[in-house]
């Protein structure tokens, strides 16, 4: 499974606001429209369980979007827990929006939400918990409030069976778009607790995933992301030789007027031959794999549970990079798995510098509550991890940096994305996975042509040329 790659690219806010039919008298007496805003943290699949419950209080009444420096009535925080340092940012949030909103009410849901409910309840200002299985029932919840009582709306995870089906059509972001795919995961990575959070591994039918499709390029959606908690293991839960992932692929490449094609995070161990060959002839398909190696240790990666060795892994690393060139390779590693000696360390960083790939996400690790490597002992020291992560980074920063410089001089499609704020269009991503910027002004949403002139400090510079 891929936590913690289920920060994929970096943890990272979306604020976006909206408002129920729900009526309520301001401290003049005057009605308007209850107000609901959304803070969302971590990754991919967080963004897209906020689009889900955006989508759920739309369809129960009318909405007003408002910017979230505007006073709210309900505050639903959206919580990631791959992290004791993701827990924290949460409840400092949480604890912000009570002092900046004190007569708002505050819901708080995600990964963290399932699996401290109680913890969260006793923050100030929450007056609901809602839990992963629960999400259906947002608005009705929203309804029910009471303000000043605190509320706990969570069901065990384990026994969610189906995938939550919500026709999302229309998301913040207007060049890309997300299409989860699949919930759950039924692996037992040491280090993790997704399992606990997010329930066994479903998959989302067909049918349904490419009518969503269909209506987002539609809509005029350039770039579809497919994400899951698990995606590799889409379609294991269909009956035997129904479905894979890639004929899913397949299918979607076939939509017409999809423009390109993302494949996020996915496990070593079903990353398939089918599948590189795939991305190698496709031109839609980008070029870029994030595949969580999470340690180059035999042993390491024994304890964590992750069921391949380094020789595998990097196998098919190698595998990747020669059938697709220029391939953008991201990977996660953990730093400080208990029991992870000098030497242990020192075997991962020498992977990662042979291996082609073109940046890390490097994890500090952070016991879980309720995963397996909780009752591991022979922890490592907190300075020993932070320095470890620290030379993970820089190898990562000299990485890439290297990457990017193989691209100077180049033609390359850029996919440029409207900054909110400024309302420009001033940078953007590659097929694999290297952001652009171009001179102030000079940009043009969705996917254009531009030659690579130079580096920058996280990616390249570039001029647009004609099409």
């Amino acid at each position: 499974m891929s936590c913690p790659s289920t920060c994929q690219i970096g943890s990272f806010f979306v604020y976006f606001a909206i408002s129920s039919t729900m009526r309520i008298a301001d401290d003049h007496g005057v009605q308007h429209l209850k107000r609901v805003a959304f803070c969302t943290f971590g990754c991919r699949l967080n963004a897209y369980d906020t689009e889900t419950a955006r989508t759920l209080i739309e369809r129960h009444g009318g909405m007003q979007t408002v910017p979230l420096h505007e006073d709210a009535d309900v505050y639903v925080v959206n919580t990631c827990s791959v992290t004791s340092q993701a827990d924290a940012r949460a409840r400092k949030a949480v604890r912000r929006l009570n002092a900046e909103h004190p007569g708002a009410q505050i819901v708080i849901t995600g990964c963290y939400a399932q699996r401290a409910p109680e913890e969260l309840a006793r923050l100030p200002g929450v007056s609901l918990v809602l839990g992963a299985a629960d999400r259906a029932e947002i608005a009705t919840e929203i309804e029910r409030m009471v303000p000043g009582e605190a509320r706990v709306a969570v069901s065990p995870i384990a026994e969610a069976r189906t995938f939550l089906e919500v026709p999302i059509t229309e998301m913040m972001e207007r060049s890309r778009a997300l299409v989860k795919v699949q919930e759950g995961c039924n692996e037992s990575c040491s280090f993790c607790i997704v399992p606990q959070t997010r329930g066994r591994s479903r998959s989302r039918t067909p049918d349904r995933v490419l009518s969503q499709v269909r209506q987002l390029v539609e809509t005029g959606y350039t770039e579809i992301v497919l994400t899951g908690v698990h995606v590799g293991a889409y379609g294991l839960d269909f009956s035997p030789g129904d479905y894979s992932l890639a004929k899913l692929i397949r299918e979607i490449l076939l939509v017409p007027g999809l423009e390109r094609f993302r494949l996020s995070s996915i496990e070593p161990s079903t990353v398939s031959e089918e599948l590189i060959e795939l991305m190698a002839a496709e031109e839609k398909f980008a070029r870029h794999f994030h595949v969580p190696i999470q340690s180059g240790s035999d042993e390491v990666l024994r304890h964590m549970g992750r069921g391949y060795s380094a020789e595998e892994v990097a196998s098919l690393v190698f595998d990747i990079a020669d059938a697709i060139p220029d391939c953008g390779i991201g990977t996660d590693v953990i730093a400080g798995f208990p029991g992870e000696t000098e030497a242990q360390f020192q075997q991962t960083f020498d992977l990662l510098l042979e291996l082609p790939v073109t940046y890390l996400h490097a994890f500090t690790y952070s016991v879980r509550p309720g995963s397996r490597a909780e009752s591991l002992g022979d922890h490592v020291p907190a300075d020993v991890k932070k320095r470890r992560t620290r030379s993970l980074k820089r190898l990562s920063q000299d990485k890439n940096r290297t990457f990017r410089e193989r691209h100077l001089g180049r033609r390359m499609e850029v996919l440029f994305e409207r900054d909110e704020r400024t309302g420009g269009c001033d940078s953007g991503w590659t097929d694999n996975y290297l952001r652009v910027s171009v001179d102030t002004g000079t940009g043009t949403a969705g996917l254009q042509p531009v030659s690579i002139i130079g580096l920058n400090d996280t990616g390249l510079a570039a001029a647009m040329t004609a099409g």
